[in-house]
Order: structure tokens, then C-alpha cells, then sequence
């Protein structure tokens, strides 16, 4: 009878439940699993863990941070030589880039571009130092003629040379030898096109005739500092081989030999100087081919005063 009573007992209660289960939580486990920083879900920045930020990209680091944040950070040393790491693309010549940032040297004066075609520029900036130092790429701000590295001495300019530097100093270039030993040819230093020049002479072995030129085109020039033009000629005062070209903002002072001249001059405005620069040959008895190239030394670059070359001819009057 006892066992009996326990059966009835047994089907008075029916099947045994499973215990209840807690409910579904819509920020569960299963969702953050496919949040996994750059690689994948819907909130790709967003982080409960390390793991769910990995971006797959193995030269760099990734950490989960307060508020859920991925951070990552690059470490060029996992990239081979000559190369750098990327946030969002990995390793790459180091020269490359995607933004700015991508670009910085470190160095505080200079401004980093990420230029056309994806790479570095990096510019410098004398505005950024103090007042009578200069821009160094490795040094940062330096003395005028101090230098880490050539680059830290190039004026610009191509007809004096390449600078280098020496001892942590600027050493002078020197000038291209554009002479070609054709005695019916003027050879000078184009600084516009930044090459040597070699104009036919005729009649062969003509000489610069002193005299009145008329300038076509008239050259001019507007920068924050100053002006001057349009220019619509030049007088040039020959005697033996020394040459004085007047019409511009300052005479212009230099040698003649074989048909050909070079002058040049400084303006100064202020604390910005111009630096003028004219070069020529002549082609025919009463005619000059002539160069100038304006350049400026000390400008601050909101000036907007850059160089500026100017190519034309000259016919005496």
C-alpha cells in the first residue's frame, strides 16, 4: 500500500519542470563577441575587452580603455627596415602617409604634410623659432649656420652650389661649371629652370653692348613686404668686364665676359630681404636674353613672399 500511495502522489504533481533561466540581455556575451574593434561589428570603436579591439594589423597595439574606447598605437620596430606602422594599414615606407599625423618628425618647427600621392612633407618653418635662429630638421631651432644635417643649409638656390654641412656648421656650395668650351655660345646658370644654359651667340663672340634695353615681358612683383613693376626696361652701363643693370628696386652689380653677365642686389624691407639675381647673354648685337630670379631672405612665410623667376627679352633702344 505504501508504494502504491507514493505513485499516486508522483501523477498528482506531473512532469518536473527545468528550472527557470534568467532573462535574455540584450547587451549579452554573444554581441560583444562580434564587436571586435576594426575588424568587425556594428560599433567597430567600441570595447568590453582587449580582444574585441584587435585590428588585425600586427605592428600595432591595442588596448580597451575607460568608456569602452579602442585605443591603438604603432610600433615601427615590428616593420622592416625603412619602413613605418600605420594605424588602419600596417607597415609601409616610411615616407608614406594617410593624414598629417602620419608625418610628424618631431621636430617642432616644422610643419608635417601628407602631400599628393600619399607622402611625407615636412617643411621648415623659421616663423616657428625665435627671433635670428633658423629652422634645423634633426635639431630643431639652431643659430644661423648651425646644422645636423646638408638639408638643414639648402638656401634654395641652385647657380651657388650645393651647401653642406661641416661640423654642425653651413658650408658654402659650389657653383655649377656651366662653361662648354664653344667659344659661339653663352653659357650661364639658369636659376628658373635650375640648369646651365648655352645660348647661341650671333654674331659668334658677341659682346654685351651697354645701352638702354626695352624688357618684353615686363616682370612685377607684389609680396607683403613690397613691390615693384612692371619693369618695361632696363639700363645696362658696360665697363670692361664689370656690368651695372639699373631699373629695378637697387642697381645690380656684376661681371661680363664672352656675351654673357650675371648681377645681383639686395633690397631690404624691414626685417625681410629681396634678393635679386639677373643673368643674360646677348644673341644678337642689340638684343639680351635674360633670367631673373627674386628670392627673399629672413621672410616670415605669412608674407606670402616666395621666389619668383622671370624669363625675357631685352632690345636696345
Amino acid at each position: 500500500m505504501a508504494m502504491v500511495g507514493a505513485l499516486a502522489t508522483l501523477a498528482a504533481c506531473g512532469t518536473p519542470r527545468p528550472p527557470l533561466l534568467p532573462p535574455t540581455d540584450s547587451s549579452s556575451s554573444t554581441d560583444a563577441a562580434t564587436d571586435t574593434g576594426v575588424g568587425g561589428g556594428s560599433d567597430a570603436g567600441r570595447c568590453t575587452r582587449q580582444e574585441d579591439c584587435d585590428d588585425g594589423i600586427a605592428c600595432t597595439d591595442e588596448s580597451c580603455v575607460f568608456g569602452g574606447v579602442c585605443e591603438r598605437t604603432t610600433n615601427d620596430n615590428r616593420c622592416p627596415m625603412g619602413q613605418r606602422c600605420f594605424v588602419g594599414r600596417g607597415c609601409a615606407a616610411g615616407n608614406s602617409c594617410m593624414r598629417n599625423e602620419d608625418c610628424n618628425d618631431n621636430v617642432a618647427c616644422t610643419r608635417d604634410v601628407c602631400g599628393a600621392g600619399g607622402v611625407c612633407q615636412n617643411i621648415r618653418d623659421d616663423s616657428r623659432c625665435t627671433a635670428g635662429e633658423r629652422c634645423s630638421y634633426t635639431l630643431n631651432c639652431v643659430a644661423p649656420g648651425r646644422c645636423g644635417t646638408d638639408p638643414d643649409c639648402d638656401d634654395g638656390r641652385f647657380c651657388n652650389g650645393v651647401e653642406r654641412c661641416t661640423s654642425g656648421m653651413c658650408a658654402a656650395g659650389t657653383a655649377p661649371n656651366c662653361a662648354d668650351s664653344d667659344m659661339c655660345t653663352g653659357d650661364v646658370c639658369n636659376e628658373a629652370m635650375r640648369m646651365c644654359e648655352h645660348v647661341m651667340l650671333n654674331p659668334c663672340g658677341g659682346s654685351v653692348q651697354a645701352g638702354v634695353y626695352d624688357v618684353t615681358p615686363a616682370p612685377s612683383y607684389t609680396c607683403g613686404t613690397g613691390n615693384f613693376g612692371p619693369v618695361s626696361s632696363l639700363n645696362v652701363d658696360v665697363s670692361g668686364s664689370n656690368v651695372t643693370v639699373r631699373g629695378l628696386p637697387v642697381d645690380l652689380t656684376g661681371t661680363q665676359s664672352m656675351g654673357m653677365f650675371s648681377a645681383s642686389g639686395r633690397w631690404s624691407r624691414g626685417i625681410c630681404t629681396w634678393v635679386f639675381t639677373l643673368q643674360g647673354a646677348a644673341t644678337m648685337a642689340n638684343r639680351l636674353r635674360m633670367t631673373l630670379n627674386v628670392s627673399f631672405d629672413f621672410c616670415d612665410v605669412s608674407t606670402g613672399c616666395v621666389p619668383q623667376p622671370y624669363a625675357f627679352d631685352g632690345t636696345r633702344r
